[in-house]
C-alpha cells in the first residue's frame, strides 16, 4: 500500500506540471525517459522488504497521533521535539534509505518541479509541526 501512495506522490507533481503546460508539446522522447525512471522506481521498490515498509508506516502514524495530541494539549515545544527525534530517525532508516536511493533516478527530473514540503513559510519564518 505504501508502495503504491510512494508512486502516487512521485507522479502527483509531474501530472500537475503537465495539465499546467497548456498547449505545450510534450516531447515523446522525455516523456518515455520519464516512464522507464518510473517503472524503475516501482522494480526498486519492490525489492523493499513490505514488513520493514509496514513498520515504519505503523510509527509514523503512531507519531502522527502523538505529534497531534501534544498539540492540542499545548505541548507545542514538545510536540516539535518529538517530530525532530523521529525525522532523524527516518533519515537513519534503512527503509528510508532504500527507499531514498530508488528515488535517486528520478532526481534530474523533480529537480524542477517545486517543492512538497517546505520547513518555512513564505516570509523564511521556520514553521511549527503543530501550525501544519
Amino acid at each position: 500500500m505504501l508502495k503504491v501512495l510512494v508512486s502516487s506522490l512521485l507522479c502527483l507533481p509531474l501530472v500537475a506540471s503537465a495539465q499546467n503546460a497548456g498547449d505545450m508539446q510534450i516531447d515523446e522522447a522525455k516523456m518515455q525517459q520519464m516512464m522507464q525512471q518510473m517503472q524503475g522506481v516501482q522494480d526498486c521498490m519492490a525489492n523493499i522488504d513490505p514488513v520493514e515498509l509496514e513498520t515504519f508506516q505503523k510509527q509514523a502514524e503512531d507519531m502522527d497521533a502523538e505529534v497531534k495530541a501534544l498539540c492540542a494539549t499545548g505541548k507545542r515545544d514538545e510536540a516539535m521535539s518529538r517530530a525532530m527525534t523521529f525525522g532523524k530517525e527516518v533519515v537513519s532508516s534503512k527503509v528510508m534509505q532504500d527507499m531514498k536511493k530508488c528515488g535517486e533516478s528520478m532526481k534530474n527530473m523533480m529537480q524542477n518541479l517545486p517543492k512538497v514540503a517546505q520547513s518555512q513559510d513564505e516570509n523564511g519564518t521556520p514553521r511549527h509541526i503543530c501550525d501544519e
